[in-house]
Formats: C-alpha cells, structure tokens, sequence
C-alpha cells in the first residue's frame, strides 16, 4: 500500500519560493514512496493558526502562542480548526473555579 503525503508551502526563509520548496518535497515524497495527495500553499487557516487566532476561550489565552490546543480536537469536535479546544485543562479548571 503507497503512504499518501500532503504539502504545505510556506516561504519562511529568504532565497525560497514555493516552486524551489514543492520541488524539493516531491523529490523527498518519490525517494520515500509516498503519494502527493494534496499541495497547500500558505492556506489561510494554517496562516491563522500559526497567528494563534483562535476562537472562543483558546483566542483569549495568556498561552495561545505557547500552546496552541489540539486544532485537530477542535477541527473533529466542532468543524473548525480555529476554535477553542474541548479538552483544554485550563478552560475545565477555570470552569471549575467558578462553581
């Protein structure tokens, strides 16, 4: 069975393109065995998580930056990948501090 693979491009270096990046990736992905499924280039939801700009309790977190939550969590329990984490500690203790 081929192990499938996703690219995300992003330019976060001088000297490098998306073009010199992707190239290098699929040279990488073909010496491995694996299928390019996918190709993302600077997506704006990956943008937004690496901007930490989250939604509900995760978007005013003194941690967000550090943190981050589980944004698959988030993605599985709710359908967007940029809301607060439902398993998150902090939000479960605050919750409980306040009872």
């Amino acid at each position: 069975m081929t192990k499938r693979a996703a690219l995300y491009l992003r330019v976060s270096t001088d000297g490098q393109t998306t073009a010199n990046q992707q190239a290098e990736l699929e040279a990488v992905a073909k010496r491995s065995g694996w299928q390019v499924v996918e190709i993302y280039r600077d997506h704006p939801v990956l943008r937004d998580i690496r901007d930490a700009k989250f939604h509900g309790p995760c978007g005013s977190c003194t941690f967000a930056q550090l943190c981050g939550g589980s944004r698959a969590r988030a993605y599985a329990m709710t359908g967007d990948a940029l809301a607060s984490d439902p398993g998150c500690w902090l939000v479960a203790h605050e919750r409980q501090r306040h009872e």
